[in-house]
């Protein structure tokens, strides 16, 4: 067996390598390397020296490691996450990190594992069961929102099993819903979408998450949380009962018209056009399951215009701090309304957040 210099093995690794050739992990651990290391050398060897090999790769990734001077450690670190990659994917992960300084080796291949992989996020339809011992089960559905909603629309909450069983047997009724249309304009917009081709009249009922054009769907969500294409909702509805609210990106909410049938509660017409969920940060509770919030409490003065209400869950209602001394929030935040816009202010008063989907 060749000379062995273990003291260049240690070192700048790759240079060292080609004095492996004929090697076995048994003559390194003779020569007082560990087994572990020694049966990585063995393998570092048969990668980046041995046939079988994409040799462009193993030129690159050897011209990397040997320009950054990896030790036995780093290169150690490079295969960790080396195996971590898939099969196909290890070369080229081992070609990036090769190239790579040391210390960031984990950071990188995070950032190619997922520039490789993207994740879909879109949930696959299916129906899962899980029993327990005391012969009670949970059942779970992944479909499309607006479907769900209808069931979940139908079922009586204070008996939601013997409701949910009786649709599911034919005895109830979970039809699909007909919503009211509530078109939502912000005042900015409301000259374009006279101009859209006079075919294309879709209504919404809560606010769009997308422009309207003339080639593609706009996605609607309703003021019980469902979301829908505008096709899909434009099935479900009547156009004879029907509202457009107005709003305002600087004063907010303006007014709320009759198409053929007159409001019945225009304030709350107007704040589930605004705020189709709980106004709170990140909080996504349907309108019809929220409260009416005065942002100025009543206590205080406030009044019940349209300009001083705003949506909130039952929860954040009774979290926002109504009364904090000289108007400043310090525990869990408050709503106001900026310029027109409903917004959260956080503890210590920071830059109000906008929250209203339509701001």
């Amino acid at each position: 067996m060749t000379e062995i210099n273990i003291a260049a093995l240690l070192g700048s690794v790759i240079d060292a390598l080609p004095q492996l050739e004929h090697a076995t992990t048994t003559d390194l651990e003779g020569l007082g390397v560990a087994p572990d290391t020694a049966e990585f050398l063995v393998r570092l060897y048969r990668l980046y020296c041995g046939p079988g090999q994409p040799s462009r790769r193993q030129r690159s990734a050897i011209k990397g490691a040997r320009r950054h001077g990896h030790g036995l450690i780093a290169m150690q670190e490079i295969e960790r996450e080396v195996t971590k990659t898939k099969t196909t994917q290890q070369w080229r992960m081992r070609q990036h990190l090769c190239a790579t300084p040391a210390g960031q080796f984990t950071t990188m291949a995070r950032k190619l594992r997922r520039e490789w992989n993207p994740k879909d996020d879109t949930p696959v339809e299916k129906v899962s069961i899980r029993r327990y011992a005391n012969g009670t089960a949970t059942m779970s559905i992944t479909a499309r929102d607006v479907d769900l909603t209808d069931v979940y629309d139908a079922i009586d909450q204070d008996a939601p099993a013997e409701s949910f069983f009786n649709l599911v047997r034919g005895e109830g009724g979970a039809g699909r819903l007909n919503y009211i249309p509530m078109i939502t304009l912000q005042l900015d917009t409301f000259a374009k979408l006279l101009a859209v081709n006079e075919c294309n009249h879709t209504g919404t009922t809560g606010t769009s998450e997308q422009p309207a054009g003339a080639d593609s769907d706009i996605i609607v969500r309703a003021n019980n949380g469902a979301r829908m294409t505008g096709k899909e909702l434009a099935e479900r509805i009547l156009f004879k009962h029907g509202f457009v609210a107005i709003l305002s990106r600087v004063q907010g909410p303006v007014d709320v018209y009759r198409m053929e049938r007159f409001a019945t509660d225009k304030q709350r017409l107007l704040l589930a056009a605004e705020s189709p969920e709980c106004s709170w940060l990140d909080c996504h509770v349907p309108f019809d399951k929220c409260q009416i919030h005065h942002i100025t409490s009543w206590a205080d003065g406030g009044e019940t215009n349209i300009r001083n209400l705003t949506v909130l869950c039952p929860h954040h209602n009774g979290a926002n701090e109504d009364h904090p001394p000289g108007g400043v929030p310090i525990h869990r935040g408050r709503m106001v309304r900026v310029g027109g816009q409903v917004a959260w202010q956080s503890p210590g008063g920071g830059v109000p957040v906008p929250t209203s989907p339509t701001n």
